[in-house]
């Protein structure tokens, strides 16, 4: 399998990525959009099985994101997890595999859209459950403490999970224990079909300061305000720095909803 090289840091041409680096970006987030784009039409082909999420739009938050993580450090994902995982160093053959049912799969065909992973690249699992991903991550980066080699871990979640246990547990834990993972949102605004608004009176900020972790708010269609932002983060928790909830906003528009069959 093949993992996308790490950032390195280094270049000119927009101050923070050289021309090369920032081709790279580019082709990272069109490799999500035309494998998302692909599998839509598999679905709707009725051949692909199960259910499919698809991550369009989001293609920027997802290769920001783990732009500056290497082969040792981790993520968790959501349900919605394709470009997550793509943007890790996935590669495309097998995961399509996956989503197909195939043994040729990342896991042999037999988890699917919403259960891809491959822990030797530091793929902890996308996840059928709203926020079980976030209680992996902490796990995760209890163990990257313990080995102390700056590991650090990305759990994704969308602004649903905050209405989960499973959030207060992860995020209590991670900020009581110091754990290098940085909690990072992908908000829509919307849990399925219900606005935010009517569910929830504190913003993300409020909570992050709750728990006593810090707090990012980045414009999630902007992949190098992402990248520059996760690599300040990333590069703080390898130096001993604690957890922190970075928040790039999605559209509604595009990851709401699952594609529908033509059948």
């Amino acid at each position: 399998m093949t993992q996308a090289p790490q950032y390195t840091g280094t270049g000119t041409g927009t101050g923070f990525v050289d021309a090369e680096q920032l081709l790279e970006m580019y082709r990272r987030m069109r490799r999500i959009r035309r494998f998302e784009e692909r599998a839509s039409e598999l679905y709707k082909a009725t051949e692909i099985p199960g259910f499919l999420h698809l991550s369009i739009g989001q293609e920027a938050s997802a290769v920001g994101a783990c732009w500056p993580l290497g082969a040792r450090d981790g993520i968790a994902s959501t349900h919605r997890g394709h470009g997550h995982v793509l943007a890790k160093g996935l590669d495309t053959a097998s995961m399509m595999a996956e989503l197909m049912g195939k043994e040729a799969g990342t896991c042999h065909g037999r988890g699917g859209s919403m259960h891809i992973a491959d822990p030797g690249l530091g793929i902890y699992g996308a996840n059928g459950i709203v926020g079980a991903g976030l209680h992996i991550a902490a796990g995760v980066a209890t163990a990257a403490k313990l080995r102390a080699a700056g590991d650090v871990v990305v759990a994704f979640f969308g602004d649903g999970a905050v209405a989960q246990g499973m959030f207060h547990e992860a995020v209590n834990l991670a900020a009581v224990w110091d754990l290098p993972v940085v909690f990072l949102c992908e908000n829509n605004h919307y849990s399925e079909f219900s606005p935010a608004a009517d569910q929830h009176r504190a913003p993300l900020s409020a909570r992050a300061a709750g728990y006593g972790i810090g707090y990012e708010h980045v414009d999630g269609n902007d992949v190098l305000e992402v990248a520059r932002t996760m690599t300040g983060q990333v590069e703080r928790l390898r130096q001993g720095g604690g957890p922190v909830l970075v928040e790039p906003p999605a559209a509604p528009s595009t990851t709401g909803t699952s594609t529908p069959r033509s059948t």
